[in-house]
């Protein structure tokens, strides 16, 4: 008999585990893990262009700024050396694995819909595929919408580490989720709580209170990286949003110059996310990034340090995704339009899951960001 129940048990196993090979089977897709990475009010002029000399010629007038070294750093004839020079690990690595959208030259857009065109407003849009007209400004305030992040932790049945947020600002953690408790959300002055945490994140943490910011709301992203990296290695998270809010800084304060080389700073941590992500088992081959921003800025001299409705750019953003269920034709060079809300479902979509279940109103996924059955 003894013999004969373990037979039964090993077969029912093998039959579940069946159905579940059956079940990812159905999606067509390889992604098992999406990693959401968002830079602070990154224009696209940069990020398409390299160095804008509209913007470099105004910032001569600074003080203190040090535009003729990133001249010499990041000038080039054309867009694309110009990019590649500001952007290397992006442009020569990432991009080619897969697709890069919202390029106004050739027509290409993604937009923000919101009516405010700040950071809050525009996290919401997307973590809840869709403007909230609630949403009008700043403030440390949680609203109550349910997030992409909580919707497909309760969708997959993920633990409470295996979805995460871990970012340089406390209005990341407000916009991630709709409650407190949904999964674990790190703010800009918070350590990892045990036992998902290590010695090593706790020091991270500490120092993040100590080094100073350019703004008070504000920590280093360098050590906010470093803290979600760790994390990363240690608890193998599913789905991940890293916040960073750095560039958004530099650009407030109107030092081009900073700014620049804060985005090629932001682009050698790219690279050691996706050294990371290769290096794991749980990770290689079958993890998704996507990379946007939350809002655009002006496009002179005179408001490019700022972004609101009434400045023009400032609802132009991008977006990248990058992994082994997106063609790998890098930029996008289609004319189109996409929009902010779209990031949602897109990242749904790749874990499997039905965008249309989450409702809210939310937009669908990015047509041509996803191929199943590669």
């Amino acid at each position: 008999m003894k013999g004969t129940a373990i037979a039964v048990i090993c077969t029912l196993l093998l039959i579940l585990a069946a159905e579940k090979a059956t079940a990812q089977d159905k999606t067509g897709l390889v992604t098992q893990n999406v990693i959401l990475v968002t830079l602070d009010g990154v224009r696209v002029q940069e990020v398409f262009g390299g160095i804008d000399e509209t913007i470099a010629v105004h910032d001569e007038q600074q003080v203190y700024s040090e535009i003729a070294t990133a001249r010499e750093r990041y000038g080039a004839a054309t867009a694309e050396a110009r990019r590649e020079a500001l952007m290397p690990f992006f442009w020569k690595t990432l991009a080619p694995m897969g697709r890069v959208f919202g390029n106004p030259a050739h027509g290409n857009h993604v937009k923000v819909q919101n009516r405010v065109l700040w950071s809050t407003p525009g996290y919401t849009e997307i973590m809840t595929g869709a403007p909230r007209a609630a949403v009008t400004d700043n403030e440390n305030t949680r609203h109550p919408y349910t997030t992409v992040l909580e919707y497909a932790r309760g969708a997959l049945q993920l633990d409470y580490p295996q979805v995460a947020q871990i970012g340089s600002w406390e209005g990341f953690k407000l916009a991630a989720a709709g409650r407190d408790d949904a999964f674990l959300m790190v703010g800009v002055h918070d350590s990892v709580p045990a036992p998902w945490g290590s010695p090593r994140i706790d020091e991270l943490a500490e120092l993040r209170r100590q080094v100073m910011g350019l703004w008070e709301e504000g920590s280093n992203d360098v050590l906010t990286f470093r803290m979600a990296q760790a994390y990363l290695v240690k608890n193998q998270p599913r789905l991940m949003w890293l916040a960073l809010v750095n560039s958004d800084d530099w650009a407030h304060a109107d030092r081009y110059d900073r700014y620049l080389e804060y985005l090629h700073l932001a682009d050698a941590l790219l690279g050691e996310l996706w050294q990371s992500l290769q290096s794991l088992d749980a990770y290689r081959d079958r993890t998704t990034l996507v990379i946007t921003t939350d809002h655009g800025r002006g496009v002179l001299g005179s408001n490019w340090a700022e972004h609101d409705i009434t400045i023009p750019g400032s609802d132009d953003i991008w977006l990248a995704v990058v992994g082994p269920d997106t063609p790998d034709e890098g930029e996008v060079r289609g004319a189109g339009t996409l929009y902010q809300g779209q990031v949602a479902a897109t990242m749904l979509k790749l874990l499997g899951l039905d965008p249309a279940d989450f409702g809210q109103g939310a937009l669908p996924p990015v047509a041509g960001a996803i191929q199943a059955g590669r």
